[in-house]
Order: structure tokens, then C-alpha cells, then sequence
């Protein structure tokens, strides 16, 4: 056994070593790395390039003034036995010009006007504004040690002003699908040169994985560059929607005036199943069946997120109108019954299929006690009831939500 021992292991040290793998020094250039999602954004900057160490200091100009300096990482490439210590950013004062000074006092009188209106006592008055700006200059000082002259360094930052705006181009010709191209621009800083970037719907660590939006390069000149998604084709359905509760201004989900208030219009929406688009406007072209062709603007606002897609607003239905009765049981600050009769006319020629919607209360336990003609269908957040309207009819449905706190 021993001698077989030994012939198998001088057989294996009979192999040559393995190479070791060389990985290549990525060479200078600048790379954008763009993130939004639900209101957010920032910028991951990777900035490989060549710097000059003197006395033991490094200064780098061009880093954003929206860097956040304790995201600030520098590292050398190629080897270099280069040690970063403290960064510090200098703040320089400039002229304003006469037209923006005299807007900036303006500003300035505004507040003082408004907070004498509103009976506020200013303790220490806000000094009347001069004509300079102290503004954050875009050199980074930093102590260096390790290495004197020229090297090569990865300077890698999140900056929360550099960011993407969208801007969407819808087009529906037929009753089930949507054509919908992307333009997304950014106002690039004046560091000369290109960087390549690339832009994502989402945050790392979020709930869902960062989805890449588009690739391409900018020329970094102060300009707005605008970059293009191929254009995408998903299925689309317009509905007409009627969810008339107003619920601005109550906060208390037990309160039995939540949601009291109602609007009697009945909205054509434009629902995108499956498909999250960024921030930004929407320009629809429609050509629907049975509606006259319209163009039109649809602010980010106004959309909804469901079920994994989008919901856009179109317009208001002026032939449909909604009437919602609500009477609220039982309220006792821990439960209690909404018991609703919601009614849709139809004024005019054609018949129309609306769908009821009621936003349920954030509650604990949520119920239908009761429903005609039939129950609704009720999911996480809303309860829907289908309706066919004739023309010149109503169409009336009921039903009861039981809410435990």
C-alpha cells in the first residue's frame, strides 16, 4: 500500500503548475452606473484615471458636487502601494449675476411677507441675502502616503445629483396591444471626455433585482444627452374605471369618516400589465375601437402601480357618471361594517363595461359579508365589481366590508 501511495503522489507531482491567471489593469475612463426607483436615485461613478502625488498630497478635480465624500473610495491600479487618507472639499464663492441677485432678494422678501402673514416671531431674522454664492468646488483634497508622481487610481463615488429623466412615447392602434419607446436624458457634467453608462430601474438590495434600462456614452460638455431603448411591444387594455372615494386628509383607517367623501366621475384608464416604467412622463397616442384618435400627456403622478404593472389615467368618461352611498356599523375603534349601493348611468349610445373599485381600509382582518347581484372580488388592497351598462341605463350593485382593527 505504501509503494502505491508513493507512486501516486510523484505522478501527481509530475503535472506542471497551473499558470496563474493574470487580471488586467482596466484602463482609465469614466463609467456611470444610473439607479432610480420609487422616488430615488443616485449614481455609482467609476473614475479610473491617471493622478500626480506631491508631498504627500493628491488632489482630484471634476468629482461631483453631489458626492457624498464618505462614499468617496480610491485605490491604486497596476500595483501601486498608494495609501488614501482624510478627503476634504473646498467651497468657492462666486458673483451672482445682477438679474439672479435681484431674484434671490425677491425670494427673500417673499419669505419674510409670508412668515408676518402666517403671525410667525422670528427670533433671529433671516439676514437679507447678498450678491455671492458659496457653491462646492469640485476639487477633492486628500493625504497621500506611500507613493510620490504619477500613477494610475480607481476613484469610485455615489453621487445623488447625477441622475436620469425619462420620457415615454406610447402608441395603441389596436384593442390589446401597446408599442412604447423610451428616451432617457442627462444633463452630463463639464469634465471633458466620454463615459459610458448605464441605466437601471431599481436599487441594489431592493425588492426586486435593478433592471437594465439602456446602454450608450456620453460626452461629458455640460450638455443634455439623450439616450434611446429599443422600442417594446406588451399587452395593453383601456377600462373604464369608477373609484369614487376621496380619502385626502384622513390618516386614521378607523376613523368611520375615512374615505366619506365621493366624485361622481368614471375614468378610462390604460392598464399595462407587467410593465414597470421609469419616472416620467407619458406621451399616448390612442386609436381605440369606438373612441375617437387622441394624443395625450400623462404626468408621472398620475400613474398607478397593480398587481406587477402600470395604470395609466387617459380621461374622463363625460357619457358615465358614478353615484357612491356608503353607511358605516358598528364603529367602535376596533371594527366595523361599510356597507355600500354604488350605481353607474350610461348616457350614451353604446353600451359600456365599467369596473366598481373600493379601496379597502388597512385593517387586520378584512370580509364580505354580503354582495348583489353578486360578491365582489376582493384582493389586497381593493374590492372590484364588473358591470355591463346599457345605453340610457344604470346598473346597481351592493355589498358589505367587515374591518377588524
Amino acid at each position: 500500500m505504501r509503494r502505491w501511495a508513493l507512486v501516486t503522489v510523484l505522478a501527481c507531482a509530475c503535472h506542471p503548475p497551473r499558470p496563474v491567471e493574470t487580471i488586467a489593469t482596466p484602463p482609465a475612463g469614466i463609467s456611470m452606473a444610473f439607479y432610480q426607483a420609487a422616488g430615488k436615485s443616485y449614481t455609482v461613478v467609476d473614475d479610473r484615471r491617471w493622478v500626480v502625488v506631491r508631498g504627500g498630497l493628491l488632489l482630484l478635480d471634476h468629482i461631483d458636487p453631489g458626492a457624498a465624500l464618505p462614499s468617496l473610495v480610491i485605490e491604486p491600479l497596476g500595483g501601486g502601494a498608494l495609501t488614501v487618507g482624510q478627503c476634504d472639499r473646498d467651497h468657492e464663492t462666486q458673483q451672482l449675476s445682477p438679474d439672479a441677485a435681484l431674484e434671490r432678494y425677491g425670494a427673500w422678501q417673499e419669505r419674510r411677507r409670508q412668515r408676518a402673514v402666517d403671525g410667525e416671531l422670528e427670533a433671529e431674522p433671516e439676514p437679507a441675502p447678498d450678491s455671492t454664492i458659496s457653491v462646492v468646488s469640485p476639487v477633492v483634497r486628500c493625504t497621500a502616503t506611500g507613493g510620490e508622481g504619477k500613477q494610475l487610481v480607481r476613484v469610485l463615488y455615489v453621487s445623488t445629483s447625477l441622475a436620469y429623466h425619462a420620457q415615454h412615447d406610447l402608441t395603441m392602434t389596436t384593442g390589446d396591444r401597446a408599442t412604447i419607446a423610451t428616451r432617457f436624458a442627462i444633463a452630463t457634467p463639464s469634465w471633458g471626455g466620454t463615459a459610458e453608462v448605464s441605466l437601471f430601474e431599481g436599487l441594489p438590495g431592493g425588492e426586486l433585482p435593478a433592471a437594465l434600462l439602456a446602454r450608450g456614452a456620453l460626452t461629458l460638455d455640460g450638455s443634455t444627452t439623450v439616450l434611446g431603448a429599443p422600442p417594446r411591444e406588451t399587452p395593453a387594455a383601456a377600462r373604464r374605471i369608477f373609484d369614487g372615494a376621496i380619502r385626502a386628509g384622513v390618516g386614521n383607517a378607523s376613523d368611520p369618516t375615512w374615505g366619506r367623501d365621493s366624485v361622481h366621475a368614471v375614468w378610462l384608464w390604460l392598464e399595462l400589465p407587467g410593465v414597470a416604467l421609469s419616472p416620467g412622463p407619458v406621451h399616448a397616442h390612442l386609436e381605440l375601437p369606438g373612441e375617437a384618435i387622441r394624443d395625450v400627456e400623462i404626468p408621472s403622478a398620475g400613474r398607478e402601480e397593480i398587481h406587477g404593472g402600470t395604470r395609466l389615467p387617459l380621461w374622463i368618461d363625460d357619457q358615465l357618471r358614478g353615484i357612491r352611498n356608503r353607511i358605516v356599523a358598528g364603529a367602535d375603534g376596533a371594527s366595523l361594517v361599510d356597507r355600500f349601493v354604488i350605481s353607474v348611468s350610461n348616457l350614451g349610445t353604446e353600451p359600456r363595461e365599467v369596473v366598481i373599485e373600493e379601496k379597502l381600509r388597512p385593517a387586520k382582518r378584512r370580509a364580505i359579508k354580503t354582495g348583489w347581484p353578486t360578491k365582489p372580488v376582493i384582493s389586497t388592497d381593493v374590492v372590484r365589481t364588473k358591470v355591463s351598462v346599457p345605453p340610457g341605463g344604470t346598473e346597481r350593485v351592493g355589498y358589505a366590508i367587515e374591518y377588524v382593527f
